[in-house]
């Protein structure tokens, strides 16, 4: 004999409902982080971008003026460059370095590029 079957018994539905809003979680979480991770490599383009600009203005100056200098704010930032003698005769390592904090602690991006008294 078949039993008339019409619907769900409460069991079924609160499985359902578990698997549901267990996924639903982790939807949630992963978007956090998403959005945490997005704010960090925002800061990493900033930062890349503030060096870039600094790397360039010292790049125009005549070798003989460019000097090692900072630290200069720029908003959450805070630039400083280091010119070295290089290695090989008539030449000097730039070295751009922008430092913030970022979720309570802190984080820095660096770039270098060697200036030759030709260009």
């Amino acid at each position: 004999m078949m039993r008339d079957n019409r619907g769900f018994t409460i069991v079924e539905v609160m499985i359902g409902m578990a698997i549901f809003i267990i996924g639903y979680l982790a939807v949630g979480s992963m978007q956090l982080m998403a959005i945490r991770g997005d704010a960090s490599a925002r800061k990493v383009t900033e930062a890349a971008s503030l060096a870039a600009d600094r790397m360039e203005t010292l790049l125009v100056l005549p070798y003989d003026n460019i000097a090692s200098g900072g630290p200069v704010a720029e908003g959450a930032y805070t630039i400083s460059w280091q010119v070295d003698p290089g290695t090989l005769a008539n030449t000097k390592n730039i070295t751009v370095k922008v430092e913030w904090r970022h979720a309570g602690s802190a984080r820095e991006f660096e770039a270098s590029c060697i200036k030759t008294a030709n260009s």
